[in-house]
């Protein structure tokens, strides 16, 4: 397969299929099969025409200029739930974008299932839609589905490596590492880390487990599976959980990372109720920084996430691969801010 040089004059002006064709040096019926998305091309020649029709400012004149919908999958998202912020700031980032730029914006929630799989790809192919963003869905063969569609698509608080698909996360791991490394500050070598079974850990927040483990260790403080707590990290599975271990005396710890900011609101409800006091007894540090975060009593230390930036900057990032559609797919992790609230304080001092 050869290539020419391009000279520097094309670019200004309209460039045909056949001058992409002799540049390219292949044919014409190539060029057009491969701008048309038509199959059974190979990626690395489809990288060639792309990106020699993108260096000579080919455009097609029928198609549109920009991105005009985009439709958004989520098996978490609930517009009726007042406590489910991490997505509706997402949303809401999303929706942003979309109105800025006048594209038409449509979500649908599925469940994590062959039928929700079947759902969406459904819903893709009746819509028609040029680009798609999944939310918190770890179905990776649905990804991998999707892409052999040949349709825009971004992921967004999902993390599945070696997939070619642009992925917007936070840094679940660094924030994770972050929060138990302020427990230890404050003096504490007993931190209840309270999580998800780990036969159904996402990977996300299997991250935030692995960060916390990483903070013990650098403090030469073996991992006690005693101190792992797995539960549904809901507010009422929480509670029950912890109330049911205070209640069973097993495992004594002084602080307690969760795994979000809802099982630290549950862990604390449990703990006022057993006569604990928070953080004079037992420190608390959440993760994700939901609104009812700071207005909790005692107001939540806990590590925020920028969901609505998120949200923007992987719908920026849809935009961007419609003009480049051969473009490099990027991993973007947000930085996680450390939120100093009055849930955590130093280790209490043993009677005398």
């Amino acid at each position: 397969m050869k290539t020419h040089a391009i000279p520097p004059s094309l670019p200004m002006q309209r460039v045909h299929q056949r001058d992409i064709a002799e540049h390219a040096g292949v044919s014409i019926s190539t060029v057009s099969r491969v701008l048309n998305n038509v199959r059974g091309i190979s990626d690395e020649l489809r990288r060639l025409v792309l990106d020699t029709a993108a260096e000579m400012g080919y455009y097609d004149s029928a198609a549109p200029a920009k991105l005009q919908h985009i439709s958004l999958f989520t098996a978490t998202f609930s517009a009726s739930s007042d406590l489910d912020t991490f997505h509706t700031d997402i949303l809401r980032g999303i929706e942003s974008e979309c109105r800025q730029h006048d594209i038409q914006l449509t979500y649908s929630i599925a469940e994590p299932d062959e039928a929700g799989t079947a759902f969406i790809l459904k819903k893709i192919k009746e819509r028609q839609v040029e680009g798609a963003l999944l939310v918190s869905m770890d179905d990776r063969k649905l990804i991998e589905q999707l892409l052999d569609l040949n349709i825009l698509l971004g992921v967004i608080n999902v993390d599945h490596r070696g997939l070619p698909v642009d992925t917007f996360l936070p840094d679940n791991f660094t924030g994770a590492l972050l929060a138990t490394q302020h427990l230890l500050a404050h003096g504490h070598r007993h931190i209840l880390h309270i999580t998800t079974a780990a036969a159904t850990r996402r990977r996300t927040i299997h991250q935030r487990f692995e960060g916390y483990r990483a903070a013990l260790q650098e403090a030469g403080i073996p991992l006690d599976p005693k101190l792992v707590l797995e539960s549904s990290l809901g507010v009422e599975y929480v509670h029950a959980d912890v109330r049911e271990l205070l209640a069973a005396r097993a495992g004594q710890f002084t602080a307690i990372f969760c795994a979000n900011d809802l099982a630290a609101i549950g862990a604390i409800r449990a703990l006022q109720e057993a006569s604990k006091r928070v953080p004079e007894d037992i420190s608390v540090i959440g993760f994700d920084d939901i609104p009812t975060a700071a207005l909790f009593t005692p107001a939540l230390t806990t590590m925020r996430i920028d969901c609505k930036e998120m949200g923007m900057l992987a719908t920026r990032r849809l935009m961007d691969r419609f003009l480049q559609p051969a473009a490099t797919s990027i991993r973007v992790e947000l930085a996680c801010t450390l939120m100093e609230r009055q849930s955590v304080g130093p280790v209490p001092v043993p009677e005398s």
